[in-house]
C-alpha cells in the first residue's frame, strides 16, 4: 500500500515543481471612503464572496489585508470585478437531498460581502455563491434587489410520499419584476437558469425599456473562474525526532533513538477555491535506530517464585520512508505572511535495515550480547499512527515555509491496552521543517496574457 501511494505521490510531483504560492494581479481598490488604491491584488479564484482582500501597491511593497466592509469596489484589470453590497439572499435555498426542507420555505437575511459583477447599466446582475447554491441578484433603477437562486423542497403527495419539487419559479419572477417591458418579459419566458440566460434578460431590458436604451456593461467572460485549483510542489528539509520504546528484557523497555533526525521531502499542494484551503501530500526520507524482538515467552516451569522466561532482539539502523496525506488551512497575516493549521495522517516503511547486534536472555542466564551475522534478515516495521491526526502549526511567507507537527503512534507497550491507544498512543513523532517552494505559480498571469 505504501509503495503505491509514493508512486502515486511521485507522479504528481513531476508536474509541481512549475509553482509558487500566491499570485498578484494589476487591479484597483475603492475603499469606503471613497480612495481608489492601484496596485496589486492577490487573486484567490474565490468560489464565494472573499472573507479578506490582500493588496500591495507595488511589487516589493508590504501587504495589506483589507475586510470587505473597508471596501467599495474590487477590479482586477483583466478579471473579475467585486462590488460591496447590502444584499437579500435566501438562506434556506437549497438542492442536497439530505438537506431538503419540507414545504417550500423562504428565509431571507440581509448580507454585507463583495459581490461579483455581471452586468451594470439602468438594469445591473450581481452573483454571491454561499453554501454551494448559486444566486443571481438583478436590480433596475429605483427597484430593490431581485435574489434568484436554484431552491428544491420536499412536497407531500396524495398518496402520502414525499416528492421532490422545484421551487425556483425565476422565469415568471423575472416576468412580473420586469413586467411593463414586454421585450424583458418575452426574454425571461425562454430564459435558461445560467448566467448568460439571465443576462439576456437584463440586457432586453436596459436596450428596449431603459430611458438610455444602451446596453449595460458586461462582466461575464471576465467573471469565469480562469482556474478552480492550483497544484504547487516543492521540497523540504527538516529534523525528525521519533520517540518509539524498545524491549530491553523481558518486562522492561528504553528508547534507543533519542536524537533528532535529518529528514528531506518532496511535497504537492493542491489548493481549493479561494486558496485557503490545501489538500496536501508529501513524500520523506529519514534515518532511524530501533530494535526488533525476535521472541519472547514464559514458561510454566517456576524457578525460585518466577515463571521461567526467554527472549531474543535485534539492534538496527536503517532508512525510514513516510508517505503524508492531508487538509491545510491558510489564514491572512500582515506583510505578505500566513498562519498555517493541519492535520494529517502517515504511512511508514522501513527500507533496509542493518542489523548489529543480536541478544538474548532468559531467567536462568544473564543477557548476552553478539555481532549479527552479516547475511541475518528479520522484518521489522515501524509504529502505526492512531486514529488521532497529526496536527501541524505553520507560519508561511513568498516561497517560504516553517512547520511543526506532532503525532502519536502504538508501539508494543499498547498491546495490552487496544482500546485505550485508538487515540494516545505511547510512542510520537515531532518534526520540525522548513519548505521551499519551486518554480512560478500555476495561478499568475504570464506577462505575455497581462499585456
Amino acid at each position: 500500500m505504501l509503495q503505491r501511494l509514493l508512486l502515486l505521490l511521485a507522479f504528481a510531483l513531476s508536474y509541481t515543481f512549475q509553482t509558487q504560492a500566491q499570485a498578484f494581479e494589476p487591479g484597483l481598490l475603492v475603499r469606503a471612503n471613497g480612495d481608489t488604491l492601484r496596485g496589486e491584488i492577490e487573486n484567490s479564484f474565490w468560489k464565494e464572496p472573499p472573507a479578506v482582500i490582500r493588496f500591495r501597491a507595488t511589487p516589493g511593497s508590504l501587504v495589506q489585508v483589507l475586510k470587505p466592509r473597508q471596501l467599495r469596489a474590487v477590479l482586477f484589470t483583466n478579471g473579475r470585478y467585486f462590488r460591496y453590497e447590502a444584499l437579500p439572499v435566501n438562506h434556506a435555498a437549497e438542492v442536497q437531498l439530505d438537506r431538503l426542507p419540507r414545504g417550500y420555505t423562504i428565509d431571507v437575511h440581509t448580507d454585507s460581502l463583495l459581490a461579483d459583477v455581471l452586468l451594470e447599466g439602468a438594469a445591473e446582475m450581481l452573483r454571491v455563491e454561499l453554501n454551494g447554491i448559486i444566486h443571481y441578484l438583478v436590480r433596475r433603477h429605483g427597484q430593490p434587489f431581485l435574489d434568484l437562486s436554484e431552491q428544491k423542497y420536499l412536497r407531500e403527495t396524495v398518496a402520502g410520499t414525499q416528492a421532490i419539487t422545484d421551487g425556483n419559479n425565476y422565469q415568471n419572477t423575472l416576468g412580473v419584476y420586469f413586467g411593463d417591458c414586454p421585450a424583458a418579459q418575452a426574454a425571461a419566458a425562454k430564459a435558461p437558469f445560467t448566467a448568460p440566460g439571465i443576462a439576456v434578460v437584463v440586457q432586453a431590458y436596459n436596450t428596449g425599456c431603459a430611458p438610455s436604451q444602451q446596453p449595460g456593461r458586461s462582466w461575464l467572460v471576465q467573471s469565469k473562474v480562469r482556474r478552480r485549483v492550483s497544484v504547487q510542489g516543492g521540497i523540504l528539509l527538516g529534523m525528525r525526532y521519533n520517540r518509539v520504546a524498545s524491549p530491553r528484557d523481558m518486562d522492561g523497555y528504553e528508547v534507543l533513538d533519542q536524537r533528532p533526525r535529518p529528514t528531506a521531502e518532496l511535497f504537492a499542494e493542491m489548493f481549493l477555491p479561494g486558496r485557503t484551503t490545501s489538500i496536501y501530500g508529501e513524500l520523506s526520507l529519514s534515518t532511524f535506530r530501533s530494535r526488533q524482538g525476535l521472541y519472547s515467552y514464559r514458561s510454566g516451569i517456576t524457578v525460585g517464585g518466577v515463571k521461567a522466561y526467554e527472549f531474543a532482539y535485534a539492534d538496527y539502523s536503517a532508512w525510514l520512508g513516510s508517505a503524508r496525506i492531508g487538509l491545510r488551512k491558510y489564514s491572512s497575516l500582515k506583510h505578505n505572511q500566513q498562519l498555517v493549521l493541519g492535520v494529517s495522517y502517515e504511512l511508514n516503511s522501513i527500507f533496509n535495515p542493518a542489523f548489529s547486534t543480536i541478544t538474548t536472555g532468559s531467567s536462568g542466564n544473564p543477557t548476552e550480547t553478539a555481532p549479527a551475522a552479516p547475511a541475518f534478515n528479520t522484518r521489522v516495521g515501524f509504529t502505526a499512527q492512531t486514529l488521532l491526526p497529526a496536527l501541524t502549526l505553520g507560519w508561511r511567507v513568498n516561497r517560504l515555509t516553517l512547520t511543526v507537527d506532532a503525532q502519536r503512534s502504538y508501539d508494543f507497550r499498547d498491546k495490552n491496552n487496544a482500546v485505550e491507544s485508538l487515540f494516545l498512543g505511547s510512542a510520537w513523532s515531532a518534526r520540525l521543517m522548513v519548505t521551499y517552494q519551486l518554480g512560478r505559480n500555476p495561478d499568475a498571469v504570464r506577462p505575455s496574457a497581462a499585456r
